[in-house]
């Protein structure tokens, strides 16, 4: 009997080493926040050192700037001198990514850049940049400060389902296809920030777009209906939304703008006006949309213009 008590006391000893231990492994893998916060600040820091060994890179991990594949050596990780006040993050923990946007400098001159990162067991599986080197200067004046609401916490009552954050690009999306926005649950306070430019809605002293650019002072159409010239925009395809911050009700996503090179778009009215893009290109975008209460308060996009049919680097064929 006496052996029997023993044996089972045993078990129940290693029962409970294992159960510590997954504990311990599970406490170990997991990354919240501060923790994808602080990986992300690594990966910038070991870019502006030009050295990879600074963060912790798993060993299949695959990087792409501009959607093309290359190896952590290369582009800004090779040209990179220094990193501005500006910056921002946008967290999933529950998926294990990080979003990093903000101001990156490329032989001292400024650029705008957005990194993802996808964080397995604390290292960095997937790294995808979008980096912007044509920004008008006088734009900078945009980025003293993170857009609005980009950095608030949400109260719960404020937030939707996860599953509701990811339908909301789509929804904008399709309003774009079909040149009727009433189905966007815009914030009386909505605004789009599209590479440091306010395209709609109105940002405190914030710079206009430049000439001849597609731009409204409310994102909100009065009669729902978008702008023709808008149509411009053969398709936004692929498009992914792989990074969703439920606690401050953040998206970060990469959608690809295809141009198939319209050269005058005709009106309701029957007149003609020239396109803004006549030539066969493709913008990915990195666009970064923030939901406050259902609505669509705000939009932070920054995008390249490529060879058409480029696609995005990660989700295959475009067409």
């Amino acid at each position: 009997m006496k052996k029997v008590a023993m044996l089972l006391f045993f078990v129940a000893m290693a029962a409970g080493c294992s159960v510590e231990q997954s504990d311990q492994a599970q406490e170990t893998s997991h990354c919240d926040r501060a923790c994808l916060e602080a990986i992300a600040d690594q990966y910038i820091e070991a870019m502006v050192a030009h050295d990879a060994s600074g963060a912790p890179f798993a060993e299949n991990i695959i990087f792409t700037e501009n959607t093309v594949k290359l190896p952590l050596t290369e582009g800004l990780w090779y040209t990179t001198s220094g990193i501005g006040d500006f910056k921002f993050y946008i967290c999933d923990p529950e998926e294990g990514q990080v979003a990093w946007t903000g101001i990156a400098k490329e032989h001292e001159k400024p650029v705008l850049l957005s990194v993802r990162l996808k964080v397995a067991d604390r290292k960095i599986t997937e790294a995808e940049s979008i980096v912007v080197r044509d920004v008008q200067e006088n734009n900078f004046a945009n980025l003293k400060t993170p857009p609005p609401g980009f950095t608030e916490f949400l109260e719960p009552s404020e937030r939707i389902p996860r599953e509701a954050m990811l339908r909301m690009p789509d929804i904008y999306f399709e309003a774009l296809d079909k040149l009727d926005d009433t189905g966007i649950p815009w914030d009386e306070d909505a605004y789009r920030m599209e590479n440091a430019m306010v395209t709609c809605g109105t940002i405190p002293d914030g710079a206009p777009p430049a000439p001849g650019l597609p731009s409204s002072t409310s994102c909100k159409t009065p009669d729902g209906k978008i702008p023709p010239v808008l149509k411009t925009i053969h398709n936004v395809y692929p498009r992914r939304t792989p990074v969703v911050d439920v606690e401050k009700g953040l998206t970060w996503g990469l959608y690809c703008f295809n141009h198939r090179g319209i050269k005058t778009i005709t009106m309701p009215d029957g007149s003609t006006h020239e396109s803004w893009a006549s030539t066969p290109s493709s913008m990915p975008f990195a666009d970064m949309f923030k939901i406050k209460n259902g609505k669509l308060r705000g939009i932070f996009a920054i995008g390249v213009m490529l060879p058409y049919g480029i696609g995005d680097g990660w989700a295959g064929p475009t067409f």
